[in-house]
């Protein structure tokens, strides 16, 4: 075997894509059935928890609450040529997770990676549509704290720019009773 289908092998072992054959060698096989695999991945998990949690704070604690964090991280892993370098981790997960089928959790990564752009130096603005009131939502989050009261449902737009005080500004959304909804940063 050549030494590139020997690391993409290993490297598989390690992402959870790779499935032994009969046909793999000895050291492929018993790679595999290591407890330093099992280490080593844990190892991995954990690290890119940790940069995760100190980087993407909000969409973390709401994969968290919602017991998705470990699914998610492992469907990133899976998927993805990571960095080693840590500054690159969380725009690639907050950007996977932007699609995600879950709308809050695709809006809160949205918020996220938006604001991580603006703080970064973007001049683009940025617009979030949610479902919910977000105000709630993010103070919870940020707090990382239960959820106060009711979550008011409707159509919410989130204003992310450099421009505005703040970086973001929760607008205002037409009620179904005609009523407006009122926001703040």
């Amino acid at each position: 075997m050549d030494l590139a289908t020997h690391q993409r092998k290993l490297l598989g072992l390690f992402r959870t894509t790779y499935q032994v054959c009969d046909d793999d060698d000895a050291y492929i096989r018993k790679v595999a059935e290591s407890k330093d695999l099992a280490e080593g991945r844990r190892n991995i998990s954990l690290w890119r928890i940790y940069v995760l949690e100190r980087t993407c704070t909000l969409t973390v604690n709401l994969l968290r609450r919602r017991n998705l964090l470990g699914e998610a991280l492992s469907n990133f892993i899976a998927k993805n040529n990571i960095s080693p370098f840590r500054e690159t981790q969380a725009p690639a997960f907050l950007e996977e997770l932007t699609h995600h089928q879950d709308h809050l959790i695709a809006s809160v990564a949205q918020f996220e990676l938006a604001l991580m752009k603006v703080r970064e130096g973007s001049p683009h603005s940025y617009v979030v549509t949610w479902c919910v009131d977000p105000y709630s939502i993010l103070n919870s989050l940020a707090k990382d704290a239960p959820l106060d009261g009711d979550v008011i449902e409707g159509t919410y737009k989130v204003m992310i720019s450099r421009d505005i005080p703040g970086q973001f500004q929760i607008c205002s959304a037409p009620r179904e009773d005609g009523m407006l909804l009122e926001g703040g940063s």
